[in-house]
């Protein structure tokens, strides 16, 4: 007798809905290709942060203008490299055991972390990632 996938719980315990929006939208193959779409997007950012923190600063339309401000704005930008490589290093691991419900607990928590209410370039990304997380829990 075989140990039912969880996919199996969640219908019985839910038989209402089996395929919630947005996971049937795409089917868990894709969506788990997202998620290492969404791995190798934050090893970028992660590693602009870290090796180039003033043009990482830049592209999001952070600019500081007193010696002050630079110092903060190089380490906060350095603080957001390291999330993002640690954060795409546990997603490479969980897409490598097949785990794609952490994967999308994972991305959207990144995404709750994201958010500032200044740098609105920040808001358009953080909706594709939780979109996608959303897709990933689901599937």
């Amino acid at each position: 007798m075989g140990v039912p996938s969880r996919g199996a719980h969640f219908r019985k315990s839910f038989p209402c809905c089996p395929k919630a929006f947005p996971n049937r939208l795409l089917s868990p193959s894709t969506w788990r290709n997202l998620g290492l779409g969404l791995t190798t997007a934050f090893v970028g950012l992660g590693a602009l942060a870290l090796f180039a923190p003033t043009a990482a600063a830049d592209s999001l339309g952070v600019v500081p203008t007193t010696p002050e401000s630079h110092a903060v704005n190089e380490k906060g930008m350095v603080f957001l490299g390291i999330r993002d490589v640690a954060v795409a290093a546990a997603l490479a691991w969980f897409y490598a055991e097949r785990k794609d419900r952490e994967m999308g607990v994972l991305t959207t928590a990144w995404t709750l972390v994201g958010w500032d209410k200044g740098i609105w370039t920040l808001w358009g990304g953080a909706g594709v990632v939780a979109f996608i997380g959303t897709g990933l829990i689901q599937s």
